[in-house]
């Protein structure tokens, strides 16, 4: 159970027209420990994090766990590095949203006006 997250890797989602979905891009500051740790399977240990836990995520905090992960884990934060989300981390993703919004808005617009 430690490793959880392993029994979901080489799983992809796929959109109503069977097409593959893209994953999202992790920042560059997060980077994944532990054995056979991929990007994939560090989402899915965020995500987690977030949906199970109200304490902050800060990451393994413990030298330990690069040497060797058997050793010791926090289990309460995902297996990456300790990172620091930045106002700049934060002001970028809000760009972002503000973008996937309007392109939703358009998307939904363009919908109405064929309907």
């Amino acid at each position: 159970q430690l490793f959880w997250e392993k029994k979901l890797s080489g799983l992809n989602a796929f959109d109503i027209a069977e097409e593959l979905v893209k994953t999202m891009d992790l920042p560059k500051g997060l980077q994944g420990v532990g054995p056979g740790c991929t990007d994939e399977t560090l989402l899915s240990a965020i995500a987690s994090a977030l949906h199970t836990s109200t304490m902050p995520i800060t990451g393994q905090l413990s030298a330990a766990v690069e040497k060797n992960p058997g050793v010791w884990l926090n289990t309460s934060q995902p297996l990456c590095k300790a990172f620091m989300v930045t106002d700049e981390d934060i002001r970028k993703q809000e760009e972002l949203v503000q973008q996937v919004r309007k392109r939703l808005e358009e998307a939904l617009m363009a919908d109405m006006l064929a309907h």
